[in-house]
């Protein structure tokens, strides 16, 4: 995907064939990222074209060093907590199934099974996480982010980012160990 911004400085492509591809590569990601922070899909769908929108506005700032990747997941968290600071988000319960992203193998039906009901637990006890502790789980395991491109992504520092991804498995793990005692 460098190569392509390379191209597109060089004037070797257009914007508009630069964004078809963005959105081509990364399209997904981005509505992907956005429902974990908003949990609904219009509200995602509709975050990830203002992403969009905005890479294409403002394509002249992207510098030839830095990761595409980052740049554009930056932006979509940054419209994410526009979208919380305008108000007007409503609580709506999430059904994400994250393992379809992590999977292409075909288990067996009760494994199947399983996985799903350990999964939908894992996603909804994600999801109840403090915002701040939910985008660094998201960034690192989701999104397959380093730590340094998620302090990047989020604009925290690395040791704050370490400190709550630490903290974001902790509280995970006292969350699901409670939930099989009861």
């Amino acid at each position: 995907m460098d190569r392509l911004v390379e191209q597109y400085q060089n004037n070797q492509i257009t914007k508009d064939q630069l964004i078809q591809e963005l959105m081509t590569e990364y399209g997904s990601q981005v509505t992907r990222l956005a429902y974990s922070y908003v949990k609904d899909i219009q509200t995602a769908e509709n975050i990830s074209q203002e992403v969009f929108i905005k890479c294409y506005r403002k394509m002249h700032h992207l510098k030839k060093e830095s990761a595409v990747k980052s740049w554009i997941f930056r932006i979509a968290v940054n419209k994410c907590k526009d979208h919380f600071r305008n108000g007007w988000i409503k609580h709506l319960r999430l059904n994400v199934d994250f393992s379809q992203w992590l999977t292409s193998t075909t288990p067996s039906p009760e494994t199947e099974f399983v996985k799903k009901d350990q999964h939908d637990e894992l996603t909804e006890q994600i999801l109840s996480l403090p915002v701040k502790y939910r985008e660094v789980i998201i960034c690192f395991h989701f999104q397959e982010l380093s730590i340094q491109e998620t302090s990047e992504l989020l604009n925290l520092k690395v040791p704050t980012v370490s400190s709550r991804l630490r903290r974001a498995r902790l509280m995970l793990k006292e969350k699901l160990e409670g939930d099989g005692n009861e």
